[in-house]
């Protein structure tokens, strides 16, 4: 690109923002309130603005810190604006590919406990990690010297390393206890030490063992008592779990990913629509010259767009929201030629549904590259038709794949009507 062209670009952005500035700008103040931003993305994604979100975008937008802002801080802060979305967006990806794994791994050990259960191997234990202690009491006339800590439960005894910090010593350790009463306390104890050998007592405290019985992770900072009186010696994190029914414990674990995986997954989409909502009208596009100054082109377009609206609107019923229509048609039309190519061999429609996900998916200059979608989808057609002339009669009496893929096939074939027409409303509506 150059100078000029750049030059160029960046004029028609400016006055791109400065329209949309003035289409925020509700009651034309030259000023936009929160109220204001709000309800024109609210308005332009089709549902409510993540408040919270635009909490943050208006607060970056917004340097004097007026609670409105005018049109030099609006055109500054639109790129902070995109980063700050682009951040939330990878973000949750990061969140859902972690609760994905998670899910995963919690449907195998299901698996695998519900197995055991079967083979009568039940497994019952209780999991502690001591952490820290602060504000420990000194045992002795010299103070403390490496404290430790001391766990005692269902007959069973374990002990941390001893830490020479002698106030606020950290040890982080972790302790598995086999549980076969289920009953009494989990006596925590703390002592200082003298080579290893516990010395004085530092300060004590007992959990009952049923208060853990939701099989929860318990997470505190507790506080210590003398061994033989209730005056405070410090206090000590530690974090507790106990769990006495395995498949019970993943069951609602999975169900907890499951519910938060489908929300992560609705806001990825609500966001992934509000960058689309917000960063396209701005999006320059690489139209030829003679598509974008033809007067006769672009208002037969806009007609086709208006009547394709009137139509799927009175098909489908209602406004029809063409982000996710666009999205949907994009997802339909490979996976329809995915599944046809299992036996057919159909790399024409793959290689088009193909183009068209990855246009989308990187938001490749819609306008143009949706017009070549939508024009090897009409190639695409006669291809499919040629196909059906030579191959319709022979792979109806054919095998039972020959007729899955067939009636693949068909469909893809009629869908392709719609799927057009998505992606040229689509690269109309993006110019």
């Amino acid at each position: 690109m150059n100078g000029y062209q750049g030059k160029t670009s960046g004029s028609n952005r400016l006055e791109i923002l400065e329209k949309i500035f003035a289409e925020v700008d509700f009651n034309k103040d030259k000023m936009l309130s929160f109220q204001e931003f709000h309800n024109y993305l609210s308005k332009k994604s089709g549902k409510e603005f993540n408040e919270e979100l635009l909490g943050e975008i208006f607060r970056t937008i917004d340097r004097d810190k007026t609670s409105v802002i005018n049109l030099s801080e609006f055109i500054q802060g639109f790129s902070k604006t995109e980063n700050i979305i682009t951040k939330q967006i990878n973000e949750i990806k990061v969140r859902i590919a972690e609760n994905s794994d998670n899910y995963t791994n919690a449907q195998r050990n299901l698996v695998e406990a519900k197995a055991k259960n079967m083979q009568n191997i039940v497994e019952n234990n209780l999991f502690i990690v001591v952490k820290k202690a602060e504000g420990l009491k000194a045992g002795g006339v010299t103070g403390n010297k490496a404290p430790m800590v001391r766990i005692v439960c269902d007959g069973n005894s374990m002990d941390t390393t001893p830490v020479p910090n002698p106030t606020n010593p950290e040890w982080n350790q972790s302790f598995t206890f086999p549980i076969t009463s289920g009953k009494g306390n989990i006596s925590i104890e703390v002592w200082d030490t003298e080579r290893g050998k516990p010395t004085y007592s530092l300060g004590e405290l007992a959990i009952p063992l049923q208060a853990l019985a939701n099989q929860e992770l318990h997470e505190d900072l507790l506080e210590l008592k003398g061994k033989n009186s209730d005056k405070p010696q410090g206090k000590i994190l530690i974090s507790l779990q106990w769990i006495y029914d395995l498949p019970m414990y993943l069951e609602k674990l999975i169900n907890e990913y499951e519910i938060a995986l489908k929300d992560d997954k609705a806001e990825l989409e609500g966001l992934e629509t509000y960058m689309k909502e917000l960063v396209s009208p701005i999006k320059t596009s690489q139209l030829p010259e003679w598509i974008k100054n033809n007067q006769k082109i672009e208002m037969v377009e806009r007609n086709v767009s208006e009547k394709v609206n009137v139509i799927f609107e009175r098909t489908l019923g209602g406004n029809l929201r063409w982000p996710k229509m666009t999205l949907i048609s994009v997802y339909a039309f490979l996976t329809f030629s995915v599944l046809a190519m299992f036996i057919r061999s159909d790399f024409m429609n793959l290689t088009v549904a193909l183009g068209g996900f990855i246009f989308y998916m990187k938001q490749l200059d819609i306008p143009l590259n949706f017009r070549i979608v939508t024009a090897a989808i009409v190639i695409s057609q006669f291809y499919d038709v040629f196909w059906f002339w030579n191959y319709f009669h022979a792979w109806v009496v054919g095998g039972v794949w020959y007729k899955i893929a067939l009636v693949v096939s068909v469909i893809n074939f009629f869908a392709k009507f719609v799927f057009g027409a998505v992606f040229w409303k689509n690269s109309i509506d993006s110019t």
